[in-house]
């Protein structure tokens, strides 16, 4: 009896071996400019770590009010559009090409203390939802109109006040 459970039992196994599952098929890349393969599903929508990629990526200056004045601009835009893009191109290519530790932690840290309410961005700029380098705004374009404050080279604007 012993022999005949054990028998019954091997082969239970050993079909359980044979139709095993399949293997994963690897996940289709998608490779950008800078030659950084990303999945092709990824996608990152967090307004946190979208509005970082801005600030990391904007911010030239070793300063904590450009970097929350970012910050707070890219949270704007984004409660502006009723959506936050799929920013997960910029994040996989700044987070390999050259990527510095220390300005994603300061981008960061900037995003929070501008969510949490630590940091107020200067009145000036709290409206804007956009930055604009200063060399694409002329004095007579529109956007000129719609600039709010300027910090180094950056123009942040918005709906006209």
């Amino acid at each position: 009896m012993i022999r005949a459970l054990l028998a019954s039992l091997l082969l239970v196994l050993g079909g359980c071996a044979a139709t095993g599952q399949p293997e994963p098929s690897p996940a289709a890349e998608v490779t950008t400019d800078g030659e950084v393969a990303i999945p092709a599903d990824l996608v990152i929508t967090s307004p946190r770590i979208c509005a970082a990629l801005a600030v990391y990526e904007l911010a030239d200056h070793d300063d904590w009010g450009l970097r929350g004045t970012i910050a707070a601009t890219a949270l704007n835009g984004f409660r502006a559009a009723d959506r936050v893009p799929n920013c997960a191109t910029g994040v996989a290519v700044a987070l390999t090409a050259g990527f510095s530790p220390r300005r994603w932690q300061d981008a960061l840290d900037a995003v929070d203390a501008v969510a949490n309410g630590s940091y107020p961005v200067p009145d000036a700029c709290a409206r804007a939802t956009a930055v604009l380098p200063l060399s694409v705004v002329s004095a007579d374009s529109p956007s000129a109109a719609r600039a709010h404050c300027v910090i180094y080279d950056l123009a942040f604007v918005g709906d006209a006040p």
